[in-house]
């Protein structure tokens, strides 16, 4: 026993050195209470020990600290939680902790990684190690570990683990304000029947994240057993070419369901060594890939699709777990009808509950504008709207063209007028020196005509966000057909915006025809659709995606999002701890 006692004592010492990473996710949330000098009358031994631990600081103690060392919302939690049991533990007895709570805990602990969630985290182990001992200030230290483990799973699983802070503010803008009352889902784990039940239910409930979750336990059996050996650098394989790389390339295509079935060995001929020719089983199936990857498909084996066929199954495994994060910033209930936009996939689909209504390709902001991640809801759609256009693009583009063509804004069927403000005068083109304007132009609104090659098309959908994000046509119907279309100045280029918009009004109630519909975008007239239901629209970065057919869908991280959500997680660090206090 004064082994176990001894053990427990050195685990709790070295827990008191270690930091724990947050995001300050109860900042606001949390007030901070005041314990009495002494603990209360009538309080346990345990309980008074609690008290104790409480007033010198619980969460620092036990290096569940803040991004900045701040520990103090956690420790206005754990004050209030202890408060109102009147320092009575959650999780223990005089003569024990609660074996059946505890093992429920543990096995979410243990169930974690399927979520790609590091288990070690939760402090498993440190728990495991303090069940056998009685002593009073072991029990109530065991019980305040037990609170703050359960606080770190629930609020991983509430609003994710990444520090906001890590992030570009204007790209990550409000994706995080979409669950719950945090704290409050950890009061009532305390008191759950079915904690397992309870805590199982704090994941995502849509089917994308579960998809997500089989997935990566796909590849990790992948990873286990080894077949992802890459194939060896070489001249382009084309359909109709012998190679001896083929039979490692049907291997690939095999293992990540691309192919059905595995060919014959690549020599068709055992006597003759005479190489078998990259024949149209394989092509499809490398097509297939490439679809899966948004790469061109050509059905070549060149250097760009090399590279996407050589990317480690340990790199792809790390990928699912980012993406399973980003959808734990997200509600965790998707219902009814909305909008989800994958900037890294360049597609948009309509949703209503699980199914699919609709589907399109989208372009999306280049590197130098990317398009931010945020949820807002759609309001109203625009028919031939104006483009009022960004200072930005006035002052980098459109100065620069006026120095070179003094008819260019005439050709365009831009205005100019002195001010942002509705009645702001007209001034003419001629009036202003384009020599020496300079970003002097963002004092005057240029404004360009709805109509023909109109930036913004005939349609515009409106879902008002402090980052001035739209959806909208296009002039430029070409651009679609590039397989990465990262090419826009930051809003959304939609490839059917009039689908888009007659599916929108149909069901949201309006007795638009269609036919009038088209006959009020020829007619060339600016009018808006004020939307009775609006629609939420959610812009997302998800470098991995399935299919409803299961497919999984691999997509380049165009903006460098992965690499620094990976840093922010720490997952190339597994020694460390990141938790989410």
């Amino acid at each position: 026993m004064r082994l176990v006692a001894h053990v427990a004592a050195l685990l709790l010492f070295s827990l008191n050195g270690l930091a724990y990473q947050t995001d300050g996710q109860f900042q606001c949330l949390m007030q901070p209470y005041t314990l009495p000098d002494i603990p209360p009358p009538g309080v346990s031994r345990i309980g008074s020990h609690l008290f104790w631990l409480l007033k010198g600081g619980a969460s620092a103690r036990f290096g569940f600290v803040g991004l900045k060392a701040d520990s103090t919302q956690m420790d206005a939690l754990l004050t209030e939680l202890y408060l109102e049991s009147n320092f009575a533990p959650h999780w223990v007895r005089e003569d024990g902790p609660d074996e059946k709570r505890v093992h429920d805990l543990l096995t979410v602990f243990k169930k974690a990684e399927e979520d790609g969630l590091p288990a070690a985290h939760y402090r498993p182990t440190e728990i495991t190690a303090l069940l056998s001992v009685r002593k009073p200030e072991y029990l109530a230290r065991l019980d305040l570990l037990l609170t703050l483990s359960m606080s770190a799973y629930v609020t991983d699983m509430r609003k994710g683990r990444a520090a906001r802070t890590r992030f570009d503010p204007i790209l990550l803008a409000a994706v995080r304000e979409s669950s719950g009352d945090v704290p409050q889902v950890i009061k009532q784990g305390l008191y759950a029947a079915q904690l397992q039940q309870f805590l199982e239910m704090q994941a995502p409930q849509h089917q994308a994240y579960h998809a997500l979750k089989k997935l990566l336990a796909a590849y990790r059996e992948i990873e286990v057993k080894g077949h992802w050996l890459p194939l060896p650098e070489g001249k382009k394989i084309e359909p109709g070419m012998a190679d001896d790389r083929l039979d490692l390339l049907a291997q690939r295509l095999l293992v990540m369901g691309d192919l059905p079935a595995l060919p014959p060995p690549v020599y068709a001929d055992a006597n003759t060594q005479q190489l078998r020719l990259y024949d149209s089983e394989l092509v499809k199936g490398v097509k297939r890939f490439q679809a899966r990857c948004n790469l061109e498909q050509d059905g070549i084996v060149g250097k760009t699709t090399l590279a996407a066929l050589n990317i480690p199954v340990h790199e792809q495994i790390r990928k699912i777990i980012l993406n399973l994060e980003r959808w734990r910033w997200l509600p965790h209930q998707l219902n009814g009808r909305r909008i989800l936009v994958n900037i890294a996939g360049f597609n948009l689909t309509v949703m209503n509950d699980e199914q699919t209504e609709l589907t399109m390709p989208v372009i999306v902001g280049e590197d130098d504008h990317k398009t931010p991640v945020f949820s807002q809801d759609m309001s109203y759609i625009e028919l031939n709207p104006y483009w009022n256009v960004p200072p930005s693009i006035a002052r980098k583009e459109i100065v620069e063209k006026m120095k070179k063509d003094a008819g260019y804004l005439n050709r365009q069927r831009i205005r100019i007028f002195a001010g942002w403000g509705n009645r702001a005068p007209e001034v003419s083109p001629a009036a202003i020196n384009w020599h020496t304007i300079g970003a002097g132009i963002s004092r005057y609104r240029l404004r360009q005509e709805p109509g023909k090659g109109n930036a913004l098309g005939t349609v515009k959908f409106v879902f008002p966000n402090r980052s001035s994000i739209y959806m909208h046509d296009t002039p430029g119907r070409n651009l679609f057909r590039q397989a990465k279309r990262s090419l826009s100045h930051g809003c959304i280029r939609v490839s059917r915006p009039f689908d888009l918009a007659w599916h929108l009004l149909q069901h949201d109630g309006s007795n638009i025809s269609k036919e009038r519909l088209q006959k009020e975008i020829a007619s060339g007239k600016q009018q808006s659709f004020v939307l009775k239901k609006p629609v939420p629209v959610h812009l997302l970065y998800l470098t991995v995606m399935l299919a409803e057919d299961g497919t999984a869908h691999f997509y380049e991280d165009i903006y460098g999002n992965d690499a620094e959500l990976a840093a922010a997680l720490n997952l190339d660090n597994e020694g460390m701890c990141l938790l989410n206090l």
